[in-house]
């Protein structure tokens, strides 16, 4: 009879999604027999906790009718919750962590509160409005907040399901504390300095203020939207299958919208109901490529919150400690944002259970920041380690590129750059590998043995495409240098299309010749740093294929006095502009012919040009970096 009903089942959820404003939110637990039943009952219902053969579970009107048509029997519960009246706040005045729950309009005043007293630090982002006109409000943190800069960016949301609230508190307790801690404390620094922080405490106030904007409780607020959609299971599906809520809800294609135009590395998604860190896949059996980072990072959150608590966030599933999960062998989810967030956005997001009760007394919101907040510190910080750079062409322009870990790689866990600037990230487990970097058009490039290290960054900025360089040589000595690295360094594979003409190269440090003896030559290969001297027997041009090194990355580090150094722009630069980064320092600069003095009133140098290599003389240790051509 069950599987009879269950061949109409997904007619008659294709119809389900007229529902009338006042809908009616039923929570029930059942039993079922096998596990395998919740591949169809994930289509019907909205899940919200599987324990052995007990599920909990959410459905509005329709999706009842249906779920009763199958034969359950289930008993109707309350959602968990505190007594009511639970405390709510009109002011944003508060202690710190917050102890009470904002009413709607507390809840704007207080975001853009937060702007509007840290200006150069915070923005207020409006990703639009819900069904029922209410804001899906981000604060953005960053220590240059109007600029997009090339640095990772990274994404807190909370109570995607209306009614599960302690996640919306610890958000709005999350920005504060990064606000008002920054001028002091290094960690948060360190995070501002170098993340770009999204955090959204609210993904769906229709359903937290279901039937009022000045209350809050387990009667009021909802799981779902205003539509009767749970949010949570409605986002494309990385196998292509049928949605359990087939229309796409306006919240969600906020969602979507906002990620699709930023380029989000790292996320969580807060949600309450259980204790427990979860990890993907939600939807698939086949584990992520990554199941060990995962597990990883879950393991350090779960550590983190019990050395403060160890009886806190200690539900058993399927995980190797108490508070860990896989998500799939916890119960399936079809539609959520986890899995579309890793798997169409390569964006590592992970779903963080943090309270039983899904509302919680007020009076104890301030111990569940306590228990989290540094763990929640430590989640952001994996985005400041692992693989980093900045990937461009010949040019210095960024590139939209995909940076692939060979061997570990499938077509979803690969990174890509954020094309406005060409940066990216590569969270992954200590070890060694080998990395291939590629973009349209051009040659793919491979690295071997790229070393990954624990809580660490490891640099790899890579050029894509070669560029040639040609140098005119007059006979006699000549000053030159290299911008363009070329695929050997050796001294006589860099000047080998000049051998014929070729009589002698030096630098500060040594001296090559192809007619001496080799006992003679103390020069072996090019350092690209080095200008050098050049002797040629007749005219001839030095052409040299490879690599353009990148100014604004490539320092050159200077000794007190003289320095023989090369010149790294593609354009020609007024030495006080090409020099500005050592100007305390300068003393005097000189070409083979031409000499500059800082306040000289007769300079004959008044252009640094590429090919040729220059004398720096400074007052003192220092480091040269080339300003970025303008193009």
């Amino acid at each position: 009879m069950r599987k009879a009903l269950i061949c109409i089942v997904f007619l008659m959820v294709a119809v389900l999604y007229a529902l009338p404003q006042n809908w009616t939110q039923y929570y029930f637990t059942f039993k079922i027999q096998d596990k395998s039943e919740l591949q169809t009952l994930t289509r019907i219902i909205s899940i919200d906790n599987v324990k052995g053969n007990t599920v909990w579970a959410y459905a509005n009107d329709d999706e009842w009718a249906v779920f009763r048509a199958l034969g359950y029997k289930a008993e109707i519960i309350p959602v968990s919750g505190s007594a009511e009246p639970v405390e709510m706040y009109t002011s944003r005045d508060r202690t710190f962590p917050i102890n009470a729950y904002p009413t709607y309009s507390a809840y704007v005043a207080q975001m853009y509160a937060y702007a509007s007293s840290y200006p150069n630090l915070c923005q207020i982002v409006d990703a639009g409005t819900t069904v029922n006109g209410k804001k899906i409000l981000f604060a953005k943190i960053s220590d240059n907040i109007g600029t997009h800069e090339a640095e990772p960016e990274v994404m807190y949301t909370a109570t995607i399901h209306g009614d599960e609230t302690v996640g919306y508190i610890l958000m709005l307790d999350l920005i504060e504390y990064l606000l008002t801690n920054y001028a002091t404390d290094t960690r948060v620094q360190n995070l501002v300095n170098n993340l770009e922080i999204w955090i959204n405490p609210n993904a769906n106030p229709d359903g937290t203020y279901y039937t009022s904007d000045t209350t809050i409780s387990t009667s009021t607020s909802r799981r779902y939207n205003y539509n009767g959609t749970d949010l949570n299971r409605n986002f494309p599906d990385p196998e292509g299958t049928p949605l359990p809520y087939p229309v796409t809800q306006i919240e969600t294609t906020h969602m979507m919208n906002l990620a699709n135009a930023h380029h989000f590395v790292l996320s969580a998604n807060l949600h309450g109901g259980a204790e427990v860190f979860n990890y993907p896949w939600d939807r698939m059996a086949t584990l992520h490529v990554e199941n060990n980072w995962f597990a990883n990072v879950g393991t350090a959150y779960v550590n983190a919150v019990h050395a403060v608590a160890p009886t806190y966030m200690d539900d058993l599933y399927s995980g190797s400690i108490p508070g860990l999960t896989n998500g799939f062998a916890w119960y399936i989810v079809v539609g959520g944002r986890q899995d579309w967030m890793n798997y169409y956005k390569q964006c590592k997001e992970n779903t963080i259970e943090l309270s039983t009760t899904k509302l919680v007394t007020a009076g104890t919101l301030p111990s569940y920041w306590n228990y989290n907040y540094n763990a929640m510190l430590g989640y952001l910080e994996n985005a400041l380690y692992g693989l980093q750079g900045i990937v461009t062409d010949a040019y210095g322009n960024p590139l939209s590129a995909t940076i692939t870990i060979v061997g570990l790689d499938d077509a979803n866990s690969k990174a890509t750059t954020d094309p406005a600037n060409g940066d990216y990230i590569r969270m992954l487990n200590p070890g060694s590998y080998t990395v291939q970097v590629s973009a349209a058009g051009f040659p793919t490039r491979t690295f071997n043995n790229v070393v990954i290290s624990s809580g660490q960054k490891t640099t790899l900025n890579v050029i894509l495409g070669d560029n040639t360089q040609t140098i005119p040589l007059t006979a006699g000595w000549n000053l030159i240098s290299l911008r363009v690295n070329p695929p050997s360094l050796a001294v006589a594979d860099v000047f080998a299309g000049i051998s014929a003409n070729l009589v002698q190269v030096k630098d500060a440090f040594g001296t090559y010749s192809p007619e001496v003896g080799t006992w003679f030559n103390t020069m072996s290969s090019v350092q690209m740093s080095h200008g050098y001297w050049v002797k040629v027997s007749s005219p001839c041009t030095l052409s040299i294929t490879g690599q353009p090194i990148n100014p604004v990355m490539s320092p050159l580090a200077l000794v007190p006095g003289w320095n023989l150094v090369s010149y790294f722009p593609e354009t020609a630069l007024a030495p006080a502009t090409a020099l500005a980064s050592i100007a305390p320092y300068l003393q005097e600069v000189k070409s083979a012919t031409q000499s500059y003095i800082p306040g000289g009133g007769s300079n004959t140098l008044t252009q640094m040009v590429p090919g040729s290599g220059y004398w720096i003389k400074v007052s003192q240790a220092c480091s040269l970096t080339y300003p970025a051509a303008a193009r």
